[in-house]
């Protein structure tokens, strides 16, 4: 007899083996040890998530995710603001959430496991695409508000998202950094919003034309 997937059941999965993983980390961390805590057979577990990778994936990904789009799902409304300032608020806490270990653990494992269970598309689209979604509405919006200048907001917000993580988040990946400090992430944020903004800004003295 087959057995019956629930969505209450893979998320009391995810919810358990969140709590061992942040206990012993992935690697102290065995399927045996989240099904005992489940109080069910490793086979119901395998029957969910084919491998620890992949479930410790879907637990980063559930944490990071929800955190970084409770950031910035209200960018789009704050069209109207200065970019500047939006966009340094959302670089800073973007950087600390993306480059913190669970991540890019979560990361790391997504791109080495990318074609078992199509993980990697699953980590894209509850993070990375998620974020370009977001990134692109507030530049649209923004563009309309006279604030930017993005003829194609898609792009604009790929390129966004690639200066924010380009002197961190490889980095991080492969291991040369162990952690990125405050001061780091202030610079860095800074010269992507620097950037981004010499090729989509719009100068003050037009804004003004427009208001």
């Amino acid at each position: 007899m087959a057995r019956v997937r629930t969505e209450a059941k893979r998320e009391a999965i995810l919810e358990t083996a969140a709590e061992v993983f942040k206990e012993r980390g992935l690697d102290g961390t065995s399927m045996s040890e989240i099904a005992k805590r489940l109080g069910g057979s490793k086979a119901t577990l395998y029957g969910y998530f084919p491998s620890k990778e992949e479930l410790f994936v879907h637990v980063s990904l559930g944490v990071v995710s929800k955190q970084i789009l409770d950031m910035i799902e209200t960018m789009p409304n704050r069209a109207a603001d200065d970019p500047r300032d939006v966009l340094l608020n959302v670089g800073r806490q973007l950087i600390r959430r993306v480059s913190n270990e669970d991540a890019i653990t979560a990361y790391r494992l997504a791109v080495a496991h990318g074609r078992i269970g199509n993980l990697g598309r699953i980590f894209y689209d509850a993070g990375p695409g998620k974020g370009l979604k977001v990134f692109a509405a507030y530049i649209e919006a923004a563009t309309k508000a006279g604030h930017l200048s993005a003829a194609d907001p898609a792009a604009a917000a790929h390129h966004l998202m690639a200066l924010f993580e380009s002197e961190t988040t490889y980095r991080r990946a492969l291991q040369l950094d162990d952690d990125i400090s405050p001061e780091e992430v202030e610079h860095t944020v800074t010269r992507a919003v620097d950037v981004f903004l010499a090729a989509y800004g719009v100068p003050k003295a037009s804004q003004a034309t427009r208001e």
